[in-house]
């Protein structure tokens, strides 16, 4: 489904993923990385990618799921 992606590929991010992002840049430790990220500019490529890498370090605030992970 080649197609698919070369659809999505120039495609502006959603409302969701800059809701995602924001949300993720409170959290996750690669937060540095995007410290002068426009959100608004991203294609919907990039920002999948970004979210992608926010998600793998992601540190919860509760410390109920901090629990879990550490003992994943």
């Amino acid at each position: 489904m080649k197609w698919v992606d070369e659809f999505f590929e120039e495609e502006e991010c959603s409302l969701r993923q800059m809701a995602d992002i924001e949300n993720l840049l409170r959290t996750s430790s690669a937060a540095y990385m995007y410290d002068k990220l426009v959100i608004e500019n991203l294609t919907h490529q990039e920002a999948t990618e970004i979210i992608k890498d926010l998600k793998e370090n992601d540190n919860p605030i509760d410390p109920r799921e901090q629990f879990k992970r550490m003992f994943k």
